[in-house]
């Protein structure tokens, strides 16, 4: 059966002339392998892949349509994902598919870009559990609208503002029903209904970036701003005797980020490259008006998911060789720092402090890459992460550790 996506792409096509649509494809995909590492165990040996169909269909000189169909599968676990007991084997697949309209104004800069899209994502927690049981496998169907205005290429202002609903439809079946989490324990109140991680989301967002000076420029500036806001479907608010309000929770996301970059030509080896320096700064802020009612040690924790959160670091990219098919290799640092201000610590027992969580994540990676025929580029990257908190109590989450991950493999660009 045709995807409803799809259908509408091939009726509006369908109804022009077929000299009249113009198509540029584009077409990447990466094949890799390799290891993750944690707190001096190994996962196993792995795959990851990802596939990218796309491209632009020009269908008037003000009108075009883009599609875009992804694909990725991952075998490796990487450094970012959240670390639980048990979890050093993990598989990740999912698929998208999205159409974006391009609408350019007469006689302006600006454009305008509606756009849907439908995301399906599968993730496996244990070898033996089967694809499209996992307990946080979920689905995502989206709508929204950009206004861009590129002013001078590459640089542009956005605005824009989307709706989409996240839907968790294993959620139920694995954990609710049973009234305990996968280890075991007691679920807190707050997770105990039928959807309780189901939510509809509404997004506003601008971003921008600009050349400095504009005339002669030496760096590069970009900023972006939006506010999401969550509305959990299924969860009721907690109250300090562990009984529900007849009330559903709400959260409010705000993040804020910013990067200035500083673009050096160099030579490399005899040949011309590019250094690119950059430094990154964001900061988010989740207001919630949910609580938390540990169930295990019979704790009730006010504004327990509210937190703010920062993050900082560096980067270098350098380029060399052929411009078509430059050899590269980059590195970064990135600190991240998470602060909750209703969720208490706990000591390595279980027992509840005064102080507040407060979560450290150091992140260095580096990868290189070497082309090895026409649009085939070998790769490899490695990423090592610290975490830190003053959260001892690990029996069912680790807070800190050590991982790290390499993959080697191949990229395709058409």
């Amino acid at each position: 059966m045709r995807k409803p996506l799809g259908l509408a792409a091939a009726l509006l096509a369908a109804a022009l002339p077929a000299s009249a649509v113009e198509w540029t494809p584009v077409f990447n995909a990466s094949l890799a392998g390799g290891q993750y590492f944690f707190q001096g165990q190994r996962g196993n040996l792995g795959g990851n892949a990802a596939v990218t169909a796309a491209g632009v269909a020009k269908l008037s000189e003000r009108w075009s349509l883009l599609p875009v169909y992804s694909l990725s599968y991952r075998g490796t676990k990487g450094v970012d994902d959240g670390v639980a007991a048990g979890t050093l084997f993990q598989q990740q697949m999912d698929h998208a598919v999205s159409v974006t309209g391009i609408r350019k104004l007469e006689d302006s800069t600006w454009r305008v870009k509606p756009s849907a899209g439908y995301k399906r994502e599968f993730l496996k927690e244990t070898r033996d559990e089967s694809w499209g049981k996992g307990l946080f496998d979920y689905e995502k169907i989206s709508a929204g609208v950009e206004l861009e205005n590129v002013y001078k290429e590459p640089f542009a202002w956005r605005a824009g503002f989307d709706v989409f609903r996240v839907r968790f439809p294993s959620y139920e079946s694995l954990e609710s029903r049973s009234g305990v989490d996968p280890f075991g324990s007691p679920l807190g109140r707050e997770l105990a209904s039928k959807h309780t991680l189901d939510t509809y989301n509404w997004q506003a967002s601008v971003s921008g970036s600009r050349p400095w000076p504009m005339d002669e420029p030496k760096v590069i500036l970009s900023g972006s701003y939006s506010l999401l806001y969550k509305d959990f479907l299924d969860q009721r608010i907690v109250q300090s005797n562990g009984q529900f309000q007849d009330v559903g929770r709400r959260d409010y996301l705000q993040s804020l980020g910013g990067a200035v970059a500083r673009p050096i030509p160099v030579s490399v080896f005899g040949d011309e490259g590019r250094l690119d320096l950059s430094l990154g700064l964001n900061f988010s802020y989740n207001t919630s008006n949910q609580n938390s009612f540990d169930a295990t040690f019979a704790k009730f924790l006010g504004d327990s998911y509210s937190y703010w959160t920062v993050g900082a670091g560096p980067g270098a990219a350098l380029t060399w060789g052929d411009k078509k098919a430059p050899v590269w290799t980059s590195a970064s640092f990135r600190w991240t720092r998470q602060n909750y201000l209703g969720r208490l610590v706990q000591d390595e027992v279980g027992v509840y402090g005064s102080s507040k969580q407060q979560h450290d994540r150091y992140t260095f990676s580096v990868a290189y890459g070497y082309p090895i025929a026409p649009k085939l580029t070998m790769t490899f990257r490695t990423n090592i992460l610290w975490a830190a908190s003053n959260h001892k109590y690990q029996k069912n989450y680790s807070y800190a550790y050590r991982a790290m991950n390499y993959l080697i493999g191949v990229a395709y660009e058409y």
